[in-house]
């Protein structure tokens, strides 16, 4: 017991080490990151007048950013590192995490043998010390405190916001200024390549729900589905260089994202366009204020049969004008109406195949979310059947099935 101690408490300390120096080696590289993020901002407000000259008749006119190899190198190391850092750190919490509950729950929670059904009979209960005694307690706080110092990292991601500096860059938001929107900055491509596989790696590898919650549901996914490719490809152009590696590399992420879909996941890859609240109560005042003004007839010549009619045709009219709203109703699926734009015959091969994979797995994936919600129904359907079968039954009386009826 005295070794396997002292082994436990050598094995933490070197995670704790471990996670300390990948800590310390994130916050160096972060910290780089954004100090060339604002140096190549500082540097582009200074040549932005020289560029307004040169394309004033142009609008919305797309270049990159001028970087010397250095600089566009280190950027490129440093996104790459970020992904694996925080990717690599996040999955050995996950891990140790998961050692933690099948040791404490045996695979089935809390206080559950291995069959996830509870303690088995005669064996332990709730306060008792399960069967592999206080070295089996110590092991698991053990395997929990491991994982901490791995989360760490993770949280100081969060802190820092990194994962929207990363897509502001690609975007080219990094480098936007609103006093002169005509000339409009972009990354090299290979910063902007780098960019999308570092978020590609972050979602594709995490293991614990609450950290693929959090990439998603900051809505930063759904600016970088937005990403403005034309923009990319015209800059390509005028400087004589192809985009086509970062094509193929952003539709490899969208259907990264798509393997990600699932019942829980689906509410951070949908949008609600937002309406006037104020509108809308003023629009259905107006419309119960004209439908209160219409006449149903006169009093003699109208029975109060006719007079229900009328209050129900009324009602059916409400109804009718009310669904007649269709901003109401309407969600956006950015993921598929990209993948979309992909399906196209001028497109090239891979990029065509891959997309329509993505846009058959999320038809796939509402067809059995379909099925799955009216699988409850008809099987209340089937249970009311044999209810009222078996209630025939205990009256005294025969069913259909006595009767040799089909």
């Amino acid at each position: 017991t005295t070794t396997t101690t002292t082994t436990t408490t050598t094995t933490a300390t070197t995670a704790v080490e471990e996670a300390h120096l990948l800590l310390e080696e994130l916050r160096t590289v972060v910290t780089r990151l954004e100090d060339l993020a604002r140096r190549v901002r500082r540097a582009a407000s200074r040549d932005r007048d020289d560029d307004e000259n040169e394309h004033e008749n142009e609008n919305d006119s797309p270049r990159f950013l001028r970087l010397d190899e250095r600089d566009e190198g280190d950027a490129v190391e440093w996104l790459r590192r970020i992904a694996e850092l925080v990717a690599s750190s996040e999955r050995k919490a996950g891990r140790l995490s998961r050692r933690s509950r099948r040791g404490r729950g045996g695979g089935g929670g809390e206080g559950r043998n291995g069959n996830g059904h509870g303690p088995e009979k005669g064996n332990y209960g709730n306060n008792d010390i399960p069967p592999e005694g206080e070295e089996g307690r110590r092991r698991r706080q053990h395997e929990e405190e491991m994982a901490l110092p791995y989360l760490s990292l993770f949280e100081f991601f969060c802190e820092k916001n990194v994962l929207a500096l990363v897509v502001n860059i690609v975007t080219g938001a990094a480098f936007a200024d609103d006093a002169s929107p005509s000339v409009r900055l972009l990354p090299p491509l290979s910063i902007a390549t780098q960019s999308i596989q570092s978020v590609s790696i972050l979602v594709q590898n995490v293991s614990r729900p609450t950290t693929l919650y959090y990439l998603l549901s900051n809505n930063r996914v759904n600016d970088l589905i937005d990403l403005p490719l034309r923009l990319y490809q015209r800059a390509a152009w005028r400087e004589g260089a192809e985009a086509g590696e970062l094509t193929t590399h952003f539709v490899s992420f969208l259907k990264t994202l798509a393997m990600r879909v699932n019942r829980e996941t689906l509410q951070f890859f949908l949008s609600f366009p937002g309406t006037n609240e104020k509108e809308e109560v003023e629009e259905e005042k107006e419309e119960k204020r004209d439908d209160d003004e219409k006449p149903l007839g006169d009093a003699d010549d109208v029975d109060g049969e006719t007079k229900k009619e009328a209050m129900k045709s009324k009602t059916v009219s409400e109804g009718t004008s009310t669904s007649r709203r269709p901003h109401r109703r309407i969600v956006e699926f950015p993921l598929y109406a990209r993948a979309l734009e992909f399906c196209a015959s001028e497109q090239d091969s891979f990029v065509r195949v891959t997309a329509m994979n993505v846009c058959m797995n999320l038809v796939r994936l509402a067809a059995r979310c379909e099925e799955d919600d009216a699988k409850p129904e008809r099987d209340n359907n089937h249970r009311d059947v044999d209810d009222v079968r078996h209630r025939d039954t205990d009256d005294g009386t025969h069913s259909d099935d006595d009767d040799g009826l089909p």
